[in-house]
């Protein structure tokens, strides 16, 4: 399932600092208000050996904005929009109440006003799609150097282990959740990245490599369903990975 949240600074425009996704990944997080599901979800997860996923992801905010380079923020003069999609309808339900029974909500310690919530419930029936990023891809592999310091090297789209990073990603998010490997491969293919869609972001103090741009994916329509409502690679829910279906084949 997937939410578009449309916002609006609640009495001036909003700004943000250039990485705000920590601040949409805390809001999230504070909307959660079962006790017990925040903290398994936040502090455990769904696990598959030692990785833990959480298994929603979400999107840049779009709309009419102005960046201001040299203090590092962004600006939103009029509305904007979020768009927010898991597989755990816990998470949904609790957002959507959350945002629409306040008549405040925080957003880096700026009130903003919630407009509209719109719910998606799409299902994608065919073994092909193609997809642009509302949220930036990243691939990495970390890895411990010979002197024991850990390293993490991301890859472009063009490298040749992105698209088996990209499927193991998958199929560990997959058995997570479902308790079993999924039955079909994933097959990733870019079709129209260029280096004007690498994004360098920062996150809790740590630079984080990804891909914006345009992908061709093939796999059965249940994997593809899943992966629109989890998002692609890895850091689903700091923000990377989520995706808009432009046409099934």
């Amino acid at each position: 399932m997937r939410l578009t949240i449309t916002m609006s600074g609640r009495e001036k425009p909003v700004t943000l600092p250039l990485h705000y996704q920590q601040q949409l990944q805390g809001l999230l997080y504070h909307s959660l208000q079962n006790p017990t599901f925040a903290h398994f979800l936040h502090e455990v997860g769904f696990r598959k050996g030692k990785r833990s996923f959480k298994l929603f992801t979400f999107s840049r905010l779009f709309g009419s904005h102005q960046l201001n380079l040299e203090r590092k923020t962004i600006t939103f003069y009029d509305e904007f929009h979020w768009h927010v999609g898991t597989v755990l309808p816990e998470v949904t339900q609790e957002l959507g109440e959350y945002l629409l029974l306040r008549s405040d909500v925080q957003i880096g310690g700026q009130p903003v006003e919630v407009k509209r919530i719109d719910v998606e419930k799409r299902e994608i029936k065919s073994e092909e799609i193609e997809i642009e990023m509302l949220s930036p891809l990243t691939v990495y592999s970390t890895y411990e150097t010979v002197d024991g310091s850990k390293k993490t090297q991301f890859f472009s789209p063009y490298d040749e282990v992105f698209s088996h990073l990209v499927e193991l990603n998958f199929r560990n998010k997959y058995e997570a959740y479902y308790g079993v490997p999924p039955k079909e491969r994933l097959f990733i293919e870019p079709i129209r990245v260029t280096e004007k869609h690498k994004v360098v972001t920062v996150f809790k103090g740590f630079y984080i490599t990804a891909w914006l741009g345009y992908y061709r994916l093939r796999s059965s329509p249940d994997n593809l369903t899943f992966l629109y409502r989890v998002g692609i690679g890895g850091r689903n829910s700091q923000g990377f990975g989520m995706f808009r279906l432009l046409f099934e084949r």
